[in-house]
């Protein structure tokens, strides 16, 4: 059963981060406790009230796995969007090469360094699986 005609559907804004260095991606798990835990994701999570996608992406690479990252060094790279039952998330795609900081997980979730054919070897979060589709099939051209 659909949202009925005329409710209004709950918008969810995301920062998702693509840390990519030598020709491998940087994935992590949804912690426990969490909605969909045990899926695979790009570290990120939701925009706070007024806060730009931008300042959202820098603040939660900080808070997740620990590392510093400059407004300048997020290349944007794709929006997407995904509808859960009666909520749509916005995310907004940044490609990141650059960052300081050693990666360390703050929230007991897992990571895995990934190259572009072990994608299909994970199972990430509806939600962003078209991005990854997008990274195996190297749509994005960043791959060599």
């Amino acid at each position: 059963m659909g949202t009925p005609p005329g409710a209004a559907l709950k918008k969810t804004f995301v920062s998702c981060c693509l840390l990519k260095k030598s020709n491998k991606i940087l994935i992590t798990s949804r912690p426990k406790g969490k909605f969909l835990s045990g899926y695979w994701e790009l570290p990120g999570g939701k925009l706070l009230t007024h806060e730009s996608f931008e300042d959202c992406a820098v603040r939660e690479l900080y808070e997740e796995i620990g590392v510093t990252i400059e407004k300048d060094n997020l290349d944007n790279i794709d929006l997407v969007t995904h509808r859960y039952k009666n909520t749509v998330i916005i995310m907004m795609i940044y490609l990141v090469e650059c960052w300081s900081g050693k990666i360390k997980l703050k929230e007991k979730q897992q990571l895995n360094w990934i190259n572009r054919r072990q994608i299909k070897e994970f199972n990430f979060l509806p939600g962003s699986q078209v991005v990854f589709d997008r990274i195996y099939e190297n749509y994005y051209k960043f791959f060599k």
